[in-house]
């Protein structure tokens, strides 16, 4: 064995499980080649009014024009259209989609689906604002919508087909429930990305915190907490958007995916990847003013970031917010972010602060979309329901919404220390279907039925959402302690570690490839430890 070089290195430590790395990709070099016809046509169909529906539709209604369904050779594409409303949803858009979407699933002549808005907003999420005015008025819409809303979110994660979401400009609440089921997400420098629930004394629901508890350490619930907005390129360097591109090659990106007979998700990545934006050479971290700027979330900040929000309670996340903006013993940098994260949540109301708190420590332990989305429903019935727990969400939408007051919202209770704020008391009141769910027709039911027991493990989608994007901290560690597919039982390098998730990628030259390479040798630097030969091994 001694005379076989790649048999001769050390075995690998290995720990607990890690998800599976990332997928064996293909990448054509001919992708980037179209007719200048083909895509003008695109263009013209992405700016016009007009649109060229299935031959199966047909106009029924005005109310249709709020969202335009587009049918190109295998590929099938919707664009919301309520841009007064920064294509926010509301019954009739969610219903449009859900038909449609339901028929696309099923159609054997629809290979690709792809969302769109426009460059103002894809989706700013649902209009909880007519929500809340019509239980003022005793109409109770609000459960309906919810819904409808989260049955169309679970048949968008069980399409079975490549689905791409253009995260154009606006995509929030809702808007993330439309996008972050789609395999690839392309975000562009107008992107504003954001889970904005616990401003107006909600939390994030619509499957969210599925996706949320698959980001890097306690990213996730962050922006569940917080309400956090991410600019552009953190968007796509925080794993939300698998792919950044200039709004100005959508129309290609598009017409070319249109002219792919039956693609593979491998095949859309790559091509979509191809157009990949090159990093700003300014330093200037990423925000409004600056959207295509690097991510602010890394460093010392990164490590503050995880400890504190990987919490217990929101009462303990609150005082750890408090200590470190006085504590010398963090840098000048972390104190200044810590105090700044105080001030967002003294915003946010201290119940929904608390329930997205659990909502997302209960889907970063189910691994599952299905519970995650009843979940979501139960909370949503203890927020808005006939005999909810709270009334902070009519009051946080009124104050915010409706209006529009400059004086602070008179949450209750006020305080994140309540003890009724505790995490035993949240589960009871928001997550307990026994207390606050109303019977019958109001109960999720899930089209397709799910393919495994609910609360049986880990579902089949679960470390599948960064896997188009740059690689994430899971799919690092499992290749490093070789429980990624085809990694072998045998110590990898750094070299040999960037090369393998480069291969995966089909990113043979170019900014994507630099990306995957800057992105690796990060999480090497900070999570792992090389022996004498080079050789790498994870520290817990």
């Amino acid at each position: 064995m001694s005379g076989l070089t790649r048999l001769s290195r050390p075995l690998r430590m290995v720990g607990a499980s890690a998800s599976a790395a990332g997928p064996s990709r293909y990448a054509s070099s001919s992708a980037s080649v179209i007719a200048a016809g083909r895509l003008s046509t695109v263009a013209r169909h992405l700016s016009s009014s007009s649109v060229s529906m299935d031959q199966s539709s047909k106009m029924g209604s005005p109310s249709e024009d709020l969202v335009l369904f587009e049918s190109h050779q295998s590929t099938r594409l919707y664009k919301l259209n309520r841009p007064a409303k920064l294509n926010s949803l509301n019954q009739e858009m969610i219903d449009l989609l859900s038909s449609k979407i339901k028929n696309w699933r099923e159609l054997e002549s629809c290979k690709v689906i792809i969302g769109t808005g426009d460059s103002r907003a894809f989706c700013a999420g649902g209009d909880v604002k007519q929500l809340v005015l019509d239980l003022k008025e005793g109409k109770e819409t609000a459960l309906p919508f919810f819904k409808s809303e989260f049955q169309l979110n679970w048949t968008l994660g069980r399409l079975g087909k490549p689905y791409i979401a253009v995260i154009d400009g606006v995509t929030m609440g809702g808007g993330a429930g439309l996008s972050l089921p789609a395999a690839i997400r392309v975000a562009t420098p107008r992107t504003i990305f954001a889970m904005p629930e616990t401003k107006i004394g909600y939390a994030p629901d619509v499957g969210a915190n599925y996706y949320l508890a698959q980001l890097d350490g306690a990213i996730g619930a962050w922006l569940a907490i917080t309400g956090q907005e991410l600019y552009g390129r953190a968007a796509y360097e925080l794993g939300i958007a698998t792919h950044y591109v200039t709004p100005n090659v959508l129309p290609e990106i598009i017409s070319q995916i249109t002219q792919l007979e039956s693609p593979t998700l491998a095949q859309i990545s790559s091509l979509v990847s191809s157009y990949s934006s090159a990093p700003s050479s300014s330093s200037e971290p990423s925000s409004k003013a600056s959207p295509d700027g690097p991510s602010p979330i890394k460093g010392e900040i990164r490590e503050f970031l995880d400890k504190t929000f990987s919490l217990k309670s929101i009462a303990e996340v609150d005082q750890a917010l408090s200590k470190a903006a006085t504590n010398e013993k963090l840098s000048q940098e972390v104190r200044d972010w810590a105090k700044l994260q105080k001030e967002l949540i003294d915003q946010r109301g201290p119940t929904s602060t608390a329930v997205a708190l659990a909502g997302y420590k209960k889907a970063k332990e189910s691994r599952r979309l299905d519970r995650t989305l009843l979940n979501d429903f139960s909370m949503a019935t203890a927020f808005s329901g006939p005999k909810r727990s709270t009334e902070d969400f009519v009051k946080g939408v009124s104050a915010v919404l409706i209006d529009r007051s400059k004086t602070p919202t008179d949450w209750i209770p006020s305080s994140r220390s309540d003890p009724s704020l505790s995490p035993k008391e949240i589960e009871k009141n928001f997550f307990t279907p026994s207390k606050n769910q109303t019977s019958g027709d109001l109960q999720l039911e899930f089209e397709p039925i799910s393919a495994s027991k609910l609360d049986s493990g880990k579902d089949s989608t679960w470390g599948r959402f960064r896997k188009y994007g740059l690689p994430s901290e899971a799919n690092i560690r499992a290749s490093v302690d070789g429980y990624a597919p085809g990694s072998g039982a045998f110590a990898l390098t750094e070299k040999e570690l960037i090369d393998s998730f480069v291969d995966a990628s089909g990113e043979v030259a170019g900014t994507r490839r630099d990306e995957i390479e800057a992105r690796v040798k990060d999480v090497v630097s900070r999570h792992c430890k090389k022996d004498k030969d080079g050789y790498l091994e994870w520290r817990s």
